[in-house]
């Protein structure tokens, strides 16, 4: 569900050598299938618990990843560089009149904040979150 909201990839059925651990609805029917001797359509138990842990390293590796990537693009969007750069390209008068480029980037720090957190409560991760499914995805 969490994958869905964040818009990442789902795991597909496929005809054959699906993964019990993975899609069967209960944990018995998974135990049943895994030590049968053979269940057509189904991984053998080895396989199956082979296949689950690696795509457990994968789905933390893409995680981390994500998380990095994300966090990354709040930094800088906090970067007093940046911030002073959205100065520049407003008006000098704007400047004055709003009490000097002291309190005129307060603001505009203000204002970002804003933005994001509106943009947080409106959707999975905000506005970054395109940039974790992005580095969760990426192979």
């Amino acid at each position: 569900e969490e994958k869905g909201n964040a818009r990442v990839a789902q795991t597909v059925v496929g005809a054959s050598e699906v993964n019990p651990l993975k899609f069967l609805p209960t944990v018995d029917d998974a135990i049943v299938t895994l030590i049968a001797e053979r269940s057509p359509g189904f991984l053998a138990g080895e396989a199956a618990i082979a296949d689950a842990v690696r795509d457990l390293a994968q789905h933390h590796v893409r995680a981390w990843r994500g998380v990095q990537s994300a966090l990354r693009r709040m930094i800088d969007r906090f970067d007093p560089a940046a911030i002073e750069e959205e100065l520049k390209s407003s008006s000098a008068i704007g400047t004055v009149l709003s009490g000097g480029r002291r309190a005129r980037l307060w603001e505009l720090y203000q204002k970002r904040h804003r933005e994001i957190a509106q943009s947080a409560e409106s959707s999975f991760l905000g506005e970054i979150g395109a940039d974790f499914r992005d580095a969760y995805e990426e192979e």
